[in-house]
């Protein structure tokens, strides 16, 4: 159980960082194709251009993990102790409604996409939305235990008050 939590746990960066290294073998393919061959792959453009889509929506629920989005440091630099922790949980409960509203209007999107085909390569543009499904429903899965993470350390801080 524990190795299928370590996984799921790293879920967000093995996929942002595989499609990354895609993404820059696909342009690099591209440019040495138009620089020594004077001719451009099709493909290239549409496949670095979706794992871009990807890496960008993974990210942002890598970011939710690591606890770098929506957050202000300066003003809460004068904040300490419970009041800070109550602000966290906040902003994460305010993110994760964010999260949830468009998980649910990118399944809307994604349903909508499954008619319509890429350009060169033909893949149905499903594909590309699913990757905003899965940034979206994993970052409202982060945002979620963020809160939960915020209101332990408030109810530490209320014990040892």
């Amino acid at each position: 159980m524990k190795k299928v939590l370590k996984v799921f746990h790293s879920l967000e960066e093995v996929i942002a960082s595989s499609l990354f290294g895609v993404m820059c073998v696909m342009v690099l393919s591209q440019m040495c194709a138009r620089i020594f061959f004077n001719k451009a792959l099709m493909f290239s453009e549409e496949v670095s251009r979706f794992c871009y889509i990807w890496v960008v929506f993974m990210c942002m629920s890598l970011g939710e993990k690591t606890f770098e989005h929506f957050n202000v440091e300066v003003f809460l630099k004068f904040v300490k102790g419970v009041p800070d922790q109550v602000i966290r949980a906040f902003t994460s409960l305010v993110c994760c409604f964010i999260h949830i509203y468009l998980f649910y209007w990118s399944v809307q999107f994604f349903e909508f996409e499954k008619v319509v085909k890429s350009a060169a390569m033909e893949i149905p543009m499903s594909v590309v939305a699913a990757g905003m499904v899965l940034g979206f429903f994993l970052g409202s899965i982060r945002c979620l235990v963020n809160v939960v993470h915020y209101v332990k350390k408030i109810g530490k801080s209320g014990e040892e008050a």
